[in-house]
């Protein structure tokens, strides 16, 4: 016979959601799509690893938001 636990659900996971996600969409802007003041205020080095870091960061924030965004649904 299986034992059921009634686990109280928090908001915890929901909060991490949408700051990830903010976090992600804030990403794919300045990754993406750069502002003309920031393009110019930046060497053609500091640009790429700009954008690059964008990227990158927006790649792991989005997935990382849907799976709190999971969880927080499922702990519910």
């Amino acid at each position: 016979m299986t034992k059921r636990f009634s686990v109280k659900g928090t908001d915890t996971f929901f909060y991490w959601s949408i700051g990830l996600l903010v976090l992600g969409l804030w990403c794919v802007k300045d990754g993406w799509f750069p502002a003309q003041s920031k393009i110019d205020s930046k060497t053609a080095e500091e640009l790429r690893n700009f954008v690059l870091f964008n990227k990158s960061l927006a790649w792991i924030c989005l997935p990382a938001s849907a799976i709190c965004a999971y969880i927080h649904r499922i702990v519910r």
